[in-house]
């Protein structure tokens, strides 16, 4: 079964690419209908949800996967969250796992709160270009022992578990 991903972000096409070995993996530009930098964790795992859809009518016959980032308020500050959705054609349900969270430092959460974006913000912040498209703000502040290709493997992990547990009940 081949599987559409709703984006062409190389450290989630790759987290994809190394999970599925059902069919033929291709990314693709799609919107997730939800602000650009996903505030909580209802608005990031929408994202992904739509995302999933978005990439499955984009590809005939094929599932959809949405690999989505945001941020969410936490009683000691702002954390970043991380969500992901898969839609299996016939099946009634969309499964959804969330993922990592790591806090962000305090002068990176009040622009973010203003509505700033965490990716330009942690260019800025780590002097480091197209730090999303690598090992992301979790690799970042991990010191690179999980990278964002990484912990998006673990989600992607996570949706395809659940889609083999509900094929085999």
């Amino acid at each position: 079964m081949n599987l559409a991903v709703g984006t062409v972000n190389p450290a989630k096409v790759s987290a994809v690419k190394s999970c599925w070995s059902f069919g033929e993996v291709r990314g693709f530009k799609t919107e997730s209908g939800v602000k650009d930098q996903p505030f909580g964790h209802d608005e990031t795992r929408q994202g992904a949800i739509n995302r999933a859809f978005n990439a499955a009518a984009l590809f005939d016959g094929a599932c959809g996967i949405g690999l989505e980032g945001g941020v969410t308020e936490h009683q000691d500050g702002l954390y970043i969250c991380n969500w992901g959705a898969l839609f299996v054609p016939g099946f009634k349900e969309t499964f959804t796992a969330s993922g990592a969270g790591i806090r962000l430092p305090d002068e990176l959460a009040a622009p973010l709160r203003n509505g700033e974006e965490l990716g330009p913000l942690m260019e800025q912040y780590s002097m480091q270009k197209n730090i999303r498209q690598n090992e992301g703000a979790v690799g970042f502040f991990s010191n690179g022992r999980i990278t964002r290709a990484q912990m998006f493997e673990h989600i992607v992990e996570l949706l395809i578990g659940q889609w083999e547990y509900a094929k085999n009940k």
